[in-house]
């Protein structure tokens, strides 16, 4: 099989753009700004490089999918797809024969306006899962129940918390493409999620997905904000998904990690790496199934199963969280 790597970073970055670079600005709230069809590739853009580059922008069609905003960027040799409406996840990622992902029931990208948080007592987020990482939080992550908080005039009031949190259906206010014209010669696609609300959590994600040209090597950088003028508790969990031709009989992972963390009562073999969460299937051999695993920031169950989280994560008035691995 050939060499696969990848590397996942949880890091602040400058959201200045340096002269060195050329930045595409596809998706902006603030300046009224959808582009629907956009590209660039090597032959635009004379680089000293030989990969045959290419990023393209796209509105998917038809179905639960119509809508959604596509960013497709092949680096000459391996290509990843990011959902800017479905809150800057990874569809995939392919190089060769080997794809990160997995084959979910779930056909289409469904634009977040199709599902319903609520259905099936709270497993509605479930409707739309079929990407390769996408994110769960950020209010809260995990299971659905009911838990307590403190509300707008000091009192204690309970709420309904639906399976993984809303970041991951939420569309980002803010898209570029950023081209380097010089060394790295990097392709970044980085983009801004927001989860907020009056009298509730106002935090803000930047994202920036990148690879190098003819690397087979790409990175996802995350900061994470709290705009708002009170501390705020956050949830956040990196569910990466596996499937054929990783996902098989004598599949193993091998990770720089100390501490085990498994997902369920009963560890599995995976569950000897941390700081990730891990969970099989029931049946690997399934190809509707998935090996998830994903590093965590603050995750906990609501208060039907614990009244004291075992871990909190906190982000502070205008101070921003790092997600060292």
């Amino acid at each position: 099989m050939k060499q696969f790597s990848f590397i996942v970073a949880f890091v602040s970055f400058n959201l200045a753009v340096m002269s060195a670079a050329i930045q595409e600005t596809l998706i902006s709230t603030q300046d009224n700004i959808r582009v629907e069809h956009w590209h660039r590739d090597y032959r635009d853009l004379q680089l000293p490089v030989e990969a045959k580059w290419s990023v393209r922008k796209s509105v998917l069609r038809g179905g639960k999918q119509e809508g959604v905003d596509l960013i497709e960027v092949d680096n000459g040799r391996l290509r990843f797809a990011v959902v800017p409406t479905r809150g800057m996840s990874v569809y995939e990622v392919v190089m060769g024969d080997v794809r990160l992902g997995w084959n979910s029931p779930v056909k289409e990208l469904v634009h977040p306006q199709h599902v319903n948080f609520q259905s099936r007592g709270g497993l509605g987020w479930l409707e739309g899962f079929n990407e390769w990482m996408v994110r769960c939080g950020l209010e809260s992550a995990g299971h659905p129940g009911e838990d307590r908080f403190i509300n707008n005039t000091g009192d204690e009031a309970t709420m309904n918390l639906t399976l993984h949190g809303k970041i991951g259906n939420i569309p980002a206010s803010e898209v570029q493409v950023i081209l380097e014209t010089k060394p790295l010669y990097r392709i970044k696609v980085r983009g801004r999620v927001d989860e907020r609300m009056f009298y509730g959590p106002q935090l803000e994600l930047w994202t920036e997905i990148a690879a190098e040209i003819g690397s087979n090597t790409f990175t996802i950088q995350d900061s994470l904000t709290n705009r708002g003028g009170n501390d705020q508790e956050f949830q956040l969990i990196y569910h990466v998904n596996f499937g054929p031709p990783l996902l098989g009989e004598g599949a193993q992972l091998v990770a720089p990690s100390a501490k085990s963390a498994p997902s369920t009562n009963t560890p599995r073999s995976l569950s000897t790496i941390t700081p990730f969460t891990a969970r099989q299937p029931k049946d690997s051999s399934s190809k509707s199934t998935a090996s998830g695993l994903g590093p965590t920031a603050g995750a906990k169950q609501p208060s039907c199963f614990t009244t004291r989280p075992a871990i909190k994560a906190f982000a502070c008035p205008g101070r921003y969280k790092n997600f060292p691995t």
